[in-house]
């Protein structure tokens, strides 16, 4: 995060790390970090790596030669990657991408790897209040679990990378200070020998919910590898039938769906995250572009 590989130190790092890993795998500063098929051009794919020697939680911001394509979620990175930056690549296309890039194991927090995005935050709890992010989104690797045998659509299933989540703070005393609500996560899974990454939404039941017990997988739809598809989320307030809703509407490859917020009496806040978070085994590359998000908190 601090120190870097010199070129030719980064070509002879990258090349063995290939080789061992090939296809395996608002804001304050609280709600910033959070508590809780086209044909790969691999060459496109070697960027930056952190020095082992210097790996803790960075709160920083893209300092390449070129401008920040993501910055209008937030110019500000949570980086949690013993490994690799947050860094910019044409890859397959004329438009630039933000990259995010996790290996599994590599987290500086000992949890789950990330490199993240938040966004502005919903501090208002009331109709009409909510944030929204919006982008283009290529899926090239996803944290793909050796020998995984459960059903992909279960919460015990090891594969899989989030590319957004829905967060939001509440009274209810459970789980988490800062829990997530609804987190998006692409599933890798072969058609016809052909790669596609199955995209669930996976959501809280009650309020705090974690792990198995406390959350479900819904499925949404099915994506190619290294294919442009669309993502809009929402999350906020709404006023239905003449009480308050709390929900995370999503548009992902053309599919809507919309989820209710158990409790919305105890929410405190909606927020949301994008990037890259968990890779379990492997790597995961999720590319972002054409990125903005809006607010209204009034």
């Amino acid at each position: 995060m601090t120190k870097k590989l010199n070129l030719k130190q980064l070509k002879i790092f990258m090349a063995v790390a290939t080789l061992a890993t090939v296809m395996s795998c608002s804001n304050d500063q609280d709600d910033i970090l959070e508590t809780d098929s086209s044909v790969t051009q691999e060459d496109d794919l070697l960027v930056a790596s952190n020095s082992s020697e210097a790996c803790s939680t960075v709160m920083t911001t893209y300092r390449g030669p070129e401008t920040d394509v993501n910055k209008n979620v937030n110019k500000t990175i949570d980086d949690r990657s013993c490994v690799y930056d947050y860094v910019q690549t044409k890859y397959g296309t004329r438009s630039t991408w933000g990259m995010y890039r996790l290996r599994a194991n590599t987290s500086s927090d000992g949890r789950d790897t990330r490199i993240e995005r938040a966004s502005k935050v919903v501090r208002k709890v009331k109709s009409g209040n909510y944030v929204e992010i919006t982008g283009t989104v290529r899926i090239v690797r996803a944290g793909e679990f050796p020998n995984e045998t459960r059903p992909l659509g279960s919460m015990t299933n090891r594969d899989g990378t989030y590319f957004i989540q829905a967060k939001g703070k509440d009274r209810s005393g459970n789980g988490s200070p800062d829990p997530a609500i609804c987190l998006f996560i692409a599933k890798p899974v072969k058609v016809n020998g052909k790669d596609y990454f199955n995209i669930y939404r996976e959501e809280i039941k009650r309020r705090g919910g974690e792990g198995e017990g406390g959350r479900r997988l819904t499925y949404i739809t099915r994506v190619k590898a290294n294919r442009d598809f669309y993502v809009k989320v929402k999350t906020g307030f709404e006023t239905r039938n003449g009480k308050l809703r709390h929900y995370v509407n999503s548009s992902i490859n053309g599919v809507f769906k919309s989820f209710t917020v158990p409790r919305p009496d105890q929410a405190t806040q909606a927020k949301l995250r994008m990037g890259a978070y968990r890779c379990k085994a492997g790597e995961a590359v999720i590319l972002w572009r054409n990125v903005n998000s809006k607010i209204v908190n009034k």
